[in-house]
C-alpha cells in the first residue's frame, strides 16, 4: 500500500465563495454566492439570482453543507420558498469580505472617481481636461479619501470641492452648453412682438442668476427666433429649469452638451487669441462691477442720509415730550459687569500672592536647612558656588558652568555635565536655591542627602 498522506477526492474545496449570513429566530441561515456579484445585485445592476448564487438553497452552515429545513424556513420566513428567503437573505444579511476583495473594490472606487473628475473638470485658464493620472496626484496629496459604499458622484463632488480648497490643483467644474427654447409660438404679429418679450426677460433672468454674458453665445436674433444658447455652471441646472418654468419666458431647457471643453493641438496663435478674449472679458466683468458698486454706494448713501434725519427728528420730538427719561438698564448691567470683573481680578490676585508666598517659604526653607548642612560640615558660605581648582584650571581653550560656576576644558566638560553634582545643581536652580560646590557635594552622605 503507497505511503504518504491524500486528500479525498469527494471533498469540495469552497473557492470563489462568498458566504452572506443572517440570524433569525435563533437560528443562522446562509446562502453561498459568487464573490463579485453581490455588491451588483445590492445596486440593482444585477437582478438574476442564478447569476449571483452558487446554488438556490439556503443553508444553516456551507462550509459542512448543511441545508435548512422547510418547517425552519416556514416558522423564522413565514414562507417555505427558497427563492424569495434567499432573496431576504441577499438584501438584509451580512456579506463576509475578504482583504483582497475590499481593495479590489476601494481601487474601483477611486478609479471611478477620478475618471469622473477627469471628464467633467478643466483647467480654469486653457480649458482643458487633466489626465486621470494627474487627478489621482491630486487625490493623494489633498488627502481624499474614498468611502466604499457611499455614491460615487457625491465623492466626485466632495472630491472637487478638496482639491480646491487644498489648492493642490487649478480645477473647475466644466460648463454646461444649454439652450433655452420659448413654447407656444405662432405667426401672429402680437405673439412676435410678445415673444421678443419673453426673450428679452429670460436673458436678464439668466443673468441675473449667475449666468455671465460673455456665456451667452452670440447669435443673429429676429421676430422668429424662439432659443437662447447659453454656457451655465453644472451647479446652476436646477435654477435655470426654474427660469424656464417662469411665466413671463415659458420655455423649456435643453442640453446642448454635456461638458464644454477645448479640443485640438494647442498653437500660438490660438493661445495668444484666446488670453486676449479672455482679458476683454475681465475687463468687461471688471468694469460691470464698478458700475454695479457705485450704484449700490450711491444708493447706500441716499438710504444713510434719510435715516439720520428720521433719527434726528425722532430725538428731537422725545426731547421735548420727556427730558428726564434716560436708559438706565444698560448702565445698570455694565456696573454689574464692573464688580464682576473686579471681583475675578481680587481673587486672581490674591491666589498669586498666597502662591508667591508659599513659593517663598519653601526658598527660605531651603536656603536655612542648606546653611545648617554647610555649618555642620564645615564648609566656608563664600564657597558655596566655586568649583575646584582642578576643575577651573583647563588653559585658555575652557569653558564656564552657568549653573555650578567654575571653568572646564573640553574633555571635562561633557563629563560635568553628565555628573550628579551638575544635576543636583541644576534641580536647586530650578527651586530658586543657591547651588553648591563639588567638594559640599562630596562630603554629603548619601542617605542624608537622598532623605
Amino acid at each position: 500500500m503507497p505511503s504518504g498522506n491524500h486528500e479525498p477526492v469527494n471533498q469540495v474545496r469552497l473557492t470563489n465563495v462568498a458566504v452572506v449570513r443572517l440570524s433569525r429566530g435563533g437560528n443562522r441561515f446562509e446562502v453561498a454566492c459568487y464573490k463579485n456579484k453581490i455588491i451588483n445585485y445590492r445596486q440593482g445592476t444585477e437582478t438574476d439570482l442564478s447569476e449571483v448564487l452558487q446554488t438556490e438553497r439556503v443553508f444553516t452552515n456551507v462550509s459542512k453543507g448543511q441545508f435548512a429545513n422547510s418547517k425552519t424556513l416556514q416558522k423564522c420566513f413565514n414562507t417555505s420558498n427558497e427563492e424569495e428567503v434567499c432573496r431576504f437573505i441577499l438584501d438584509k444579511g451580512d456579506v463576509q469580505v475578504s482583504d483582497q476583495e475590499r481593495a479590489a473594490q476601494l481601487e474601483n472606487t477611486i478609479r471611478e472617481v477620478a475618471s469622473m473628475v477627469a471628464e467633467k473638470c478643466v483647467d480654469p485658464i486653457n480649458k482643458r481636461p487633466y489626465t486621470i493620472t494627474q487627478i489621482r496626484d491630486a487625490m493623494k496629496s489633498a488627502g481624499f479619501m474614498v468611502h466604499p459604499t457611499r455614491n460615487v458622484k457625491q465623492q466626485f463632488l466632495d472630491c472637487v470641492k478638496l482639491i480646491q480648497k487644498k489648492k493642490v490643483l487649478d480645477i473647475e467644474r466644466a460648463k454646461m452648453q444649454l439652450a433655452l427654447v420659448l413654447l407656444d409660438n405662432d405667426d401672429s404679429v402680437d405673439n412676435k412682438k410678445n415673444l421678443v418679450d419673453r426673450r428679452q426677460n429670460a436673458t436678464n433672468l439668466l443673468i441675473e442668476e449667475g449666468v455671465a454674458k460673455s456665456d451667452i453665445v452670440p447669435q443673429k436674433y429676429d421676430e422668429d427666433t424662439t432659443r437662447i444658447i447659453f454656457l451655465s455652471d453644472p451647479s446652476l441646472y436646477r435654477k435655470m429649469e426654474g427660469i424656464a418654468k417662469n411665466s413671463s419666458v415659458k420655455g423649456r431647457i435643453e442640453i446642448i452638451q454635456q461638458c464644454v471643453t477645448e479640443e485640438g493641438d494647442v498653437t500660438l496663435g490660438s493661445e495668444l487669441e484666446r488670453r486676449a478674449q479672455q482679458k476683454q472679458q475681465h475687463d468687461e466683468a471688471e468694469e460691470e462691477k464698478a458700475n454695479r458698486n457705485v450704484d449700490s454706494v450711491d444708493g447706500v448713501e441716499s438710504l444713510i442720509n434719510n435715516l439720520q434725519s428720521n433719527l434726528s427728528i425722532k430725538e428731537n420730538a422725545t426731547s421735548k415730550e420727556d427730558n428726564n427719561n434716560y436708559d438706565l438698564p444698560p448702565q445698570i448691567t455694565s456696573r454689574k459687569a464692573q464688580k464682576a470683573q473686579q471681583k475675578k481680578s481680587k481673587k486672581a490676585k490674591r491666589r498669586e500672592k498666597e502662591e508667591q508666598a508659599e513659593k517663598d517659604e519653601r526658598i527660605a526653607a531651603e536656603k536655612t536647612r542648606q546653611k545648617e548642612r554647610a555649618e555642620r560640615l564645615g564648609v566656608a558660605e563664600g564657597n558655596g558656588a566655586t568649583a575646584e581648582p582642578s576643575s577651573a584650571s583647563g588653559g585658555g581653550d575652557t569653558k564656564p558652568c552657568n549653573t555650578c560656576g567654575g571653568s572646564f576644558t573640553p574633555g571635562e566638560y561633557r563629563s560635568h555635565f553628565r555628573s550628579d553634582w551638575h544635576r543636583y545643581n541644576v534641580k536647586l536652580k530650578m527651586k530658586g536655591v543657591a547651588p553648591i560646590s563639588e567638594r559640599e557635594f562630596q562630603l554629603c552622605d548619601a542617605d542624608e542627602f537622598f532623605s
